[in-house]
C-alpha cells in the first residue's frame, strides 16, 4: 500500500493546526488572567472580610442576597458608600478602604457566589410525634403573644412565664392555671435560682433583664436579686447591677476559691456588650469585650482546681471559647469551635451523647434578624460536637432546620439515650412551617428520627425549657410564643396561620401516674 503526500492539503494542514493552537494558546493566556485576576480578588476579600472574624465564603448566601442585603452593608463597614463608589471620611472610619479594592470584593462575591441557595438536603418532617400532649395558653386580650422566658420548677410544679409587652412575671401550675401575676417594670429573660437554705417551696436568686429586646447599645439592662415563698408571692430585693449592656444570662462563679462573683452574658448590638465577670461590690472585670455573649457553663474544664468558663458569642465573633482561670481573675482565651459571622449562633448545652463521662456540645444556628434579609439558610439547624476528653470538639451530626433557636437534650422516651428537642423563631413558613418545633428521637447511638406535633403552628416558639413539671416521672416541654410589636411583622405572620398562643405545655406521655 502506498501513501500520496498531498502538498496543498499539507499547506491547509498546517495553516489549521497554526490557528488552532494560536487560538489554544490565548484561551489559556485569557484563562491564567481570569485566574490571576480572581485569586487578587479573593485575597483582597480574605484581606479585608477576615481580619475581625471568620471569613465568610461567598456559597454561604446567594448572589441577590450579597448584592442587595450584605455587601452594602459591608461596604458602610470598611467605609465606602456602595452607591456613589466613594470612601466615607466619618471620625470612626479616617481610613476607609479603597475604592478600587472594593470593586475587587465585590467582584469577588458576585462571581463566587451560587445563584440560589441549596436546599436542606433532607426530607420534609412530616409525620408527628404522639409522645405530646399540647395544653396552651393563649395571649390575653386577643392580643400577639410576646412571651421573652420560660422556665419548669420542678419542685413546686411551677411554670414561669415573662412577657414582654407587659413587662410581666407569670406563674402558672402544672394544668396551665394562674398562681400568680406581678408586674417587674422590665422585660425578663433569664432566672437563676440559688441553692440556699430556704422554707420548702421558697426560692431565690437573680432575674436578668434586657432591657430593651430590640437591637440597640442601649445599657438599659439590670441584674437583681428575687425571692418568691411557696404561695407564690415575688418580692424584688435589690437590683445588684444596672446600666448593663442588653444582658442575656447571669450564673454565679467562685473564680478564686474564696468569693462568689457574678458571671453575666451582655449580648449588646455593634459596639456595646461583653463577658463580664463582676463581684458583689460592683467591680467588674471584662473577659471579653465584645457583643453577642449568649450563655456561659462553669466549670473546672482542665483539672486544676479552679472554674473555668465555656461561653457562646455571637455578633460577629461567632464561636465557641473556653476562659481558663490562671487566678487572680485572669482568664487565657481558647478557641474551641468558630462559626462564620452570618451563621446566627443561637445557643448551646453540654450533654454526654456517648457516655463517655466528658460533656459534648449541643448547638445551634438560626438567629435570621441580620444583614442577609431573612435568606433561608441551609446550614441552620441542630449540631453535635463530640468531646475527645481535652476539650477538643468534632462535629458528629447535623440536622438542618431554617432558622432555628434553641435546642435541649433529654430522655424524652425513657429509654436510656438522649433525645433533642428543638424550635424554630425563623422557619420556611412556606413549605416547612413543621419545623418551627422538631422532635429528634434517638433510635441508635447519633441517629435520630424526626418528628413534629400538630400544633406547631400556634406561636412562634423563641423560648424553651424542659422538666417533669406534674411530678410522673418524665420530661415535660414548655414553649414561648413572641411575635414582635411590629404592624407588617404581625400582619405577616398573622396571614401565615399563626395563631395568638402565647404559651404551650407539651405534656410527655411516656410515664402514666
Amino acid at each position: 500500500m502506498s501513501v500520496k503526500f498531498d502538498v496543498c492539503d499539507l499547506k491547509k494542514n498546517i495553516k489549521y493546526y497554526t490557528s488552532f493552537l494560536l487560538l489554544f494558546f490565548l484561551a489559556v493566556k485569557c484563562n491564567d488572567g481570569n485566574d490571576e485576576k480572581k485569586k487578587t480578588n479573593e485575597q483582597t476579600a480574605r484581606t479585608y472580610c477576615g481580619s475581625c472574624h471568620l471569613f465568610p465564603e461567598p456559597n454561604l448566601l446567594d448572589k441577590n442576597t450579597w448584592k442587595q442585603h450584605v455587601l452594602p452593608s459591608m461596604a458602610a463597614m470598611l467605609g465606602i458608600d456602595a452607591v456613589y463608589q466613594i470612601p466615607l471620611y466619618k471620625p470612626a472610619n479616617k481610613n476607609p478602604i479603597s475604592v478600587e479594592d472594593w470593586n475587587k470584593i465585590l467582584s469577588y462575591y458576585l462571581t463566587q457566589a451560587p445563584d440560589t441557595m441549596p436546599t436542606q438536603g433532607r426530607l420534609p418532617v412530616k409525620e408527628y410525634t404522639d409522645l405530646f400532649s399540647a395544653k396552651k395558653i393563649l395571649s390575653p386580650d386577643n392580643s400577639f403573644p410576646s412571651t421573652s422566658y420560660v422556665k419548669i420548677d420542678e419542685g413546686n410544679h411551677w411554670i414561669y412565664a415573662a412577657s414582654s409587652f407587659d413587662s410581666t412575671l407569670n406563674i402558672y401550675d402544672e394544668h396551665l392555671k394562674p398562681v400568680a401575676k406581678f408586674n417587674v417594670h422590665g422585660v425578663i429573660v433569664d432566672m437563676y435560682f440559688k441553692d440556699s437554705l430556704l422554707k420548702p417551696g421558697e426560692r431565690n436568686g437573680l432575674i436578668t433583664n434586657i432591657g430593651i429586646m430590640n437591637p440597640n447599645d442601649r445599657k438599659a439592662g439590670t441584674v437583681d436579686t428575687f425571692s418568691i415563698t411557696a404561695k407564690g408571692s415575688l418580692t424584688y430585693r435589690a437590683t445588684l447591677f444596672d446600666s448593663m449592656p442588653r444582658p442575656v444570662y447571669t450564673t454565679m462563679i467562685n473564680a478564686n476559691n474564696g468569693k462568689q462573683d457574678y458571671l453575666i452574658c451582655g449580648f449588646g448590638n455593634k459596639t456595646q456588650g461583653a463577658l463580664m465577670l463582676i463581684n458583689k461590690t460592683g467591680k467588674q472585670k471584662i473577659l471579653r469585650a465584645l457583643p453577642g455573649a449568649i450563655t456561659a457553663y462553669v466549670d473546672d474544664y482542665n483539672h486544676d482546681g479552679l472554674p473555668d468558663i465555656l461561653v457562646l458569642m455571637a455578633q460577629a465573633q461567632e464561636g465557641i471559647y473556653l476562659l481558663i482561670n490562671k487566678g487572680n481573675d485572669e482568664f487565657e482565651t481558647k478557641e474551641i469551635l468558630r462559626f462564620p459571622p452570618i451563621y446566627g449562633s443561637s445557643y448551646f448545652e453540654l450533654d454526654d451523647f456517648n457516655n463517655d463521662g466528658f460533656k459534648d456540645i449541643l448547638y445551634t444556628c438560626g438567629d435570621n434578624a441580620d444583614y442577609s434579609g431573612g435568606v433561608l439558610k441551609n446550614y441552620h439547624g441542630v449540631y453535635i460536637f463530640l468531646n475527645d476528653g481535652r476539650n477538643h470538639f468534632s462535629q458528629k451530626y447535623f440536622f438542618p432546620i431554617h432558622g432555628c433557636y434553641k435546642a435541649i437534650a433529654r430522655d424524652f422516651d425513657k429509654d436510656g439515650d438522649l433525645d433533642i428537642a428543638a424550635i424554630s423563631y425563623f422557619p420556611d413558613m412556606q413549605n416547612q412551617p413543621q419545623e418551627s418545633f422538631v422532635y429528634l428521637e434517638q433510635k441508635k447511638y447519633i441517629q435520630f428520627e424526626a418528628r413534629a406535633i400538630k400544633e406547631f403552628n400556634e406561636g412562634r416558639w423563641l423560648t424553651i425549657d424542659a422538666g417533669d413539671i406534674d411530678g410522673d416521672g418524665d420530661e415535660d416541654i414548655i414553649l414561648g410564643s413572641l411575635i414582635p410589636p411590629l404592624p407588617n411583622v404581625q400582619e405577616r405572620w398573622k396571614k401565615s396561620g399563626i395563631q395568638k398562643t402565647g404559651l404551650m405545655l407539651l405534656e410527655n406521655k411516656k410515664v402514666t401516674r
